[in-house]
């Protein structure tokens, strides 16, 4: 071993192994961007099920204000 050498002995990755290296964290990085777009999905949706609750009430009450005024004929 010299003096400049700092690997501890560990011989110098080939291109395979720079590649394969770069394909994994390629794919890893790939799998943490859609885990939180994933996340953001959900959160999306459940936004979505919370408005969609509230429209439904809303509805219901004009339907409740319309009949006790006499606008509907049921």
């Amino acid at each position: 071993m010299s003096d400049g050498d700092s690997s501890g002995g560990i011989p110098p990755r080939s291109g395979a192994d720079r590649d394969a290296f770069q394909r994994r964290e390629h794919a890893l990085e790939d799998f943490a961007i859609k885990q939180r777009e994933k996340e953001k999905l959900l959160e999306l949706k459940k936004k979505l099920a919370e408005q969609q609750a509230h429209l439904q009430k809303l509805s219901e009450h004009i339907d409740e204000i319309t009949k006790d005024q006499g606008g509907e004929h049921n």
